[in-house]
């Protein structure tokens, strides 16, 4: 055979094989990306919604039940310590946490007559789902469980 002539046989078979490679390798970079960045958002909403948990149970744990008050006992309840989480999450403006359908869970009230404890749930809705993520395509459920001493 000479050196010019084309040798046939193997090195045909193997022609295209880079590049079906490249492709493969390129799909799952891109594919881990977007799982990482659908994960990263919604790490970042359960952020949001334990910071205004945060602030919901301190704000909760300021609501004393008046009745108790009354007799000279500072203590929380759990209605007092309800009706001062409802108090607060009506008063948040409703884009202050990018998360669907929030609302108070159980446990919501006070294991003890000093804590407030205050339940969040909500669901995350990245703006980019992939076709992999379907069944979690109304949402990813989130809940998070805020304590706060009162006074």
């Amino acid at each position: 055979m000479s050196p010019g002539a084309p040798s046939g046989g193997r090195e045909d078979a193997e022609r295209g094989g880079v590049l079906a490679l490249t492709l493969g390798a390129l799909g799952v970079a891109a594919l881990l990306v977007v799982v990482v960045a659908v994960a990263s958002a919604v790490y970042l909403d359960r952020r949001e919604l334990l910071a205004l948990a945060d602030a919901t149970a301190a704000h909760a744990a300021t609501s004393i039940d008046p009745a108790a008050y009354a007799e000279g006992l500072v203590v929380l309840t759990d209605a007092g310590v309800r009706a001062g989480a409802d108090e607060f999450l009506a008063s948040v403006p409703i884009d202050a946490v990018d998360v669907d359908r929030l609302a108070l869970a159980e446990p919501t009230g006070a294991p003890d007559e000093v804590t407030a404890q205050v339940t969040l749930v909500g669901r995350s809705r990245p703006a980019f789902l992939p076709w992999l993520l379907a069944p979690w395509s109304d949402g990813i459920a989130l809940r998070v469980t805020s304590t706060a001493a009162g006074t």
